[in-house]
Formats: C-alpha cells, structure tokens, sequence
C-alpha cells in the first residue's frame, strides 16, 4: 500500500499484519526517528509511517484534511493494523487513526505512544525557538535577541494555534531570507527550507484540532527521561493527561527512538496478544 500518505519502513513476507507509525520525519532532524526504531525491531510485520501532506495543499489546512489524507488509503484497502505508533504530536493523529480504523476492524488496533504530545502556543514558540537557536553565526546576537523576543511577544498575544503558525511563518521568512542570502543560498533552496517549516508548523497547529483523551486512555505511552517531553512535560505545566498503561523509560527524548532497549520492550509488546495493556 505505499503511495503518497505512507511509505514501507519494514516489509513481512509472512504476516499481513500492519503497524502504522505516525510522525513528522525529516532529513537531518536532531531527533531519532521511527526507522531507527524499526531497525532494531524484532517482529514479523509490515511497518509503514506516515507521509504528510504538501504543506501548501487543501488537505493540510486542518485536521480533517491531514486524517482524510492518511485515512483515505487504508479505509480503500483495509489492511489488518495491529497497532498505530505515534511520536511527540504524531501520537495526538496516531489516536485519531486507531479510532477510525477500530470502525472497520473487528479488533481495534494497540496504540503505542512515545513522549505523546497535546499541541498548544507554547509547542509552536518552542519550534521557532528552535529554528531561530541554529541562525547563528549567520545572525548576530542582537538580531537572535530580538528575533526570539519578537516570538515570545507573538505568543503571549496569540492563544490561536493556527494564527500563530502564521505569525511565525511571517517571522521566520523576514528572519531566515537575509541570513540565508548572506550565507549564499540561492532563492530555490531557500524556498526548500522554508517549505519544509511551514509543513512542519501546519502539522503541529492541526493536531491542536483533535482532542485524543479517550483513545489515550487505552494506550501504552512510553515516556522518556527528559523533564519537559511528553507527558512529564504536559503534567509539569498543570495538565491532567490520562494513559492506560505508562512506561518510563531511561533514554532522553531525541534518543528514545533509537534505544535498543525500548525497542526490545516493544517487540515484546506487539509480539504479544492484542489489548494487552487494556
């Protein structure tokens, strides 16, 4: 089923069996991603991740539009799904995913979470924070100052999610274009990289669309050792997040993925018997 909302990690010539991972994967991206993980998988199954939508076509304007593009595929051809993974903000698609497969799938699939992620103003300042932190020394330090004084100042005005990724997408665009033109990009790769923030900024504010309380509440959440990631974050700042089964785990957040440990316990986990945490 490979096409243009999901793409092979593993392959089982043995099993038609399925896992779905739901990410937002990027070359060069600090964090481990799920193929790291899928490599030291030990199981018999088909694994797939989720390919986003342009970041400038209809369906990545909202959350529906973001589920109808992934959904689309598997409500065509119904593959069996044994479970839907879900990183950071992929864990709040990765629910709404196993929700509607459950519809047709006379067993519901796991739903296995890794540092699950509810999208909310503070999550959008901290990715701009982030792609303003790697400007230097293309950027002098009065201009990061202000840079980053300028998004804080967008977010204590804004509580909208997706004003706010407009806002910031302003920001960065009149940021990033003299910097990178200093450093001599030329007007196509710097389009390129702006293309791929704006993806990434209009994944996160439609995942502020979706409310996963309920499907959270059946799922078996990994959390890592680093203070504000996933659900250790979300409670820090006041949040009552409810999970079926959570698993702390000693690996910090960028590295979880490609742990060998935990990808031993979740071997574990999708070898065993469907439900089993619930």
């Amino acid at each position: 089923m490979p096409n243009a909302a999901w793409k092979d990690l593993s392959t089982s010539d043995h099993s038609d069996e399925v896992v779905l991972a739901v990410d937002f994967d990027a070359t060069g991206r600090p964090e481990a991603r799920f193929a790291d993980l899928v490599a030291n998988l030990k199981v018999d199954l088909t694994v797939r991740e989720s390919v986003p939508p342009d970041g400038a076509s209809e369906a990545a304007r909202d959350a529906a539009g973001y589920l109808a593009h992934w959904a689309g595929p598997l409500e065509q051809q119904r593959p069996r799904v044994r479970a839907v993974l879900g990183f950071c903000a992929g864990s709040v698609y990765a629910a709404a995913l196993a929700e509607r497969i459950g519809r047709w799938q006379e067993t519901p699939p796991q739903l296995v979470l890794f540092d699950p992620e509810l999208i909310t103003p503070v999550s959008v300042l901290w990715q701009f924070q982030k792609v303003v932190g790697f400007l230097p020394p293309l950027i002098s330090d009065a201009e990061l100052a202000e840079a980053r004084a300028e998004g804080q100042r967008l977010h204590d005005e804004i509580q909208d999610v997706a004003q706010l990724k407009t806002e910031f997408l302003r920001l960065t665009r009149a940021i990033c274009t003299p910097a990178f033109t200093r450093f001599g990009l030329d007007e196509k790769r710097r389009e390129e990289v702006f293309d791929l923030f704006r993806s990434f900024l209009g994944y996160l504010a439609a995942a502020a669309g979706i409310d996963p309380a309920d499907q959270w509440r059946t799922a078996v959440a990994y959390s890592s050792a680093t203070p504000l990631s996933g659900l250790r974050g979300m409670r820090s700042s006041g949040r009552d997040v409810v999970v079926g089964r959570e698993i702390e785990v000693a690996v910090e957040h960028a590295a979880m993925l490609a742990d060998e440990g935990l990808a031993a316990e979740v071997s574990d986990l999708l070898n065993g018997p469907w439900h089993q945490a619930r």
